[in-house]
């Protein structure tokens, strides 16, 4: 049987990330008699550190990277949470920036976080805004997981987005709503296409049209054009009877929207989103939203690391499950 960190470290009683200081001869600072105990117990299972795991420490070992596209949304906060609570019980740092959502500034915040030789790389979202390969991380001998974004040559972290939105579709058509519309992200956005995809296919079967959509750019100021845009320029007779916006600061602004047009809510138009960020239950009418479970996801691209740095180099790709909260916007009652 291969001995590996972990069992170094829980025969040791430390961190995973201070057995592989020690084994790799890191200069950052450690305990003399952690040392010593760590080195016997290295000793006595006759511990071999495997190569992918000497060259992450190499590296600036107690420092992770997370490359954002805008620290002001509450689910992007979450997931961060989730990464920095699980990389402080492993002994890591965590080094934020945020790109802002535009391509120059994500080009310059991640290669100074590569320059920074951090031990590895989380990048979230799906925007189009960061292009990230194989080749040039090599480099840098970095270690990457995506959340939110497929691909081919990184570990992943996803929810399932069609499928989230073929559920909250499906949730409207079955409260009786006819027609039902759609507020998208920023353009390039993937999460915005899956779900968008996902209410698609879900009113298609069931015999209604394709959703009316306009784009609110994932702020509540978007949501709010959004909405006004869908309520005010539909044909008599078509005015939506629930929008489904791509996150929740859409649908708040989309709430704000339909109470300026003094329209009840949701007495005459319903409302969700998605991320169940923590503003979506003190609103009110309190917001039905698709939990993504943010904090979750960010704590498993972490142990995607972990893994990796205890040589898992395998390009694996988790799924974490969502699920609907429902609230008062949609006009179900609350389970």
């Amino acid at each position: 049987m291969v001995v590996t960190i972990r069992d170094v470290a829980e025969a040791a009683g430390v961190s995973v990330a201070t057995v592989s200081r020690i084994a790799s001869g890191s200069d950052y600072p450690v305990g003399a008699r952690t040392r010593e105990r760590v080195e016997a117990v290295i000793s006595a299972l006759d511990y071999r550190p495997n190569q992918s795991a000497t060259d992450l420490s190499r590296r600036d070992t107690h420092l992770v990277g997370v490359l954002a596209p805008d620290m002001a949304n509450q689910y992007y906060a979450e997931v961060t949470r989730g990464i920095e609570d699980a990389a402080q019980t492993a002994g890591y740092q965590v080094l934020f920036s945020s790109t802002d959502r535009r391509k120059g500034r994500a080009e310059s915040a991640l290669e100074a976080l590569l320059r920074r030789r951090v031990a590895a790389l989380v990048i979230l979202g799906g925007g189009d805004e960061v292009s990230l390969t194989r080749k040039q991380v090599t480099a840098y001998g970095t270690e990457v997981v995506l959340v939110g974004r497929p691909s081919d040559e990184f570990p992943t972290i996803q929810t399932d987005g069609e499928s989230a939105g073929q559920e909250m579709a499906s949730h409207f058509v079955g409260l009786g709503h006819e027609r039902i519309a759609f507020i998208a992200g920023s353009r390039g956005s993937t999460a915005t296409r899956l779900r968008l995809a996902g209410v698609r296919k879900t009113l298609r079967g069931a015999g209604l049209a394709n959703p009316a959509t306009a784009r609110g750019g994932y702020t509540e100021e978007g949501g709010y054009r959004a909405a006004r845009e869908l309520l005010e320029q539909a044909a008599p007779g078509e005015r939506p009877t629930a929008i489904i916006a791509a996150n929740d600061r859409m649908a708040i602004g989309a709430m704000a929207a339909a109470n300026d047009l003094g329209l009840r809510v949701p007495d005459d138009v319903a409302l969700a989103g998605f991320d169940d960020t923590p503003i979506s239950a003190y609103v009110r009418p309190a917001l039905t939203t698709f939990s993504l479970h943010s904090a979750q996801l960010g704590a498993e691209a972490m142990q995607q690391i972990l893994d990796r740095e205890e040589g898992d180099t395998a390009i694996r790709h988790r799924t974490v499950e969502g699920e609907i909260v429902v609230r008062a916007s949609c006009g179900a009652r609350p389970a």
